[in-house]
């Protein structure tokens, strides 16, 4: 056990603290706070072929991908799955369920054997009561990061409009 200021941190929280702070979300914090937070992460693995989200149910946690792939799928009308991306070591999913109840958006299947670090929303709630600075620390990088993810989207609309209206001009 290592002493940080007047935490104890076992090796593993400093492993967890170490991994978090390539991790968007968590980037804007000091050591000592990614440190503090690194306790409310629970491990999970997962082997290759499982499901570990499905669309449409609710969701409780978010993930991070320690190491390992996954897909993130999205079901059609013809109820055939595509696939939307994958993502690796570093990348995580999942976080707008530590702000909502609302059904999944998507699926995600592990294609390798994944470590995944697991935050649920009861550990986000107990840590914004225990740490309100750290709190709103990562409520604010979350709602940049989701700002940016609806410009992003907002652009694939216009784009998508635009390519429709010129198709549909091309056939008058």
């Amino acid at each position: 056990m290592k002493l940080f200021s007047n935490i104890l941190l076992t090796k593993e929280d400093e492993r967890i603290a170490e991994i978090l702070k390539d991790i968007n979300i968590f980037k804007n914090l000091t050591p000592y706070e990614r440190a503090k937070i690194a306790r409310y992460f629970q491990k999970r693995e997962y082997k290759a072929g499982d499901r570990i989200i499905k669309e449409g149910e609710s969701g409780d946690r978010m993930y991070i991908i320690e190491k390992g792939a996954v897909k993130i799928t999205k079901k059609l009308k013809n109820k055939k799955e595509k696939v939307i991306t994958n993502m690796v070591d570093g990348d995580f999913f999942g976080e707008i369920a530590l702000l909502d109840n609302t059904p999944r958006s998507a699926s995600v299947y592990a294609i390798t054997n994944v470590k995944m670090l697991e935050l649920y929303r009861v550990s986000l709630q107990e840590l914004l009561n225990k740490d309100s600075e750290i709190g709103v620390k990562i409520l604010y990088k979350f709602s940049q990061i989701l700002a940016e993810r609806i410009r992003n989207a907002g652009d694939k609309i216009r784009d998508i409009l635009i390519w429709q209206s010129l198709k549909g001009e091309k056939k008058r």
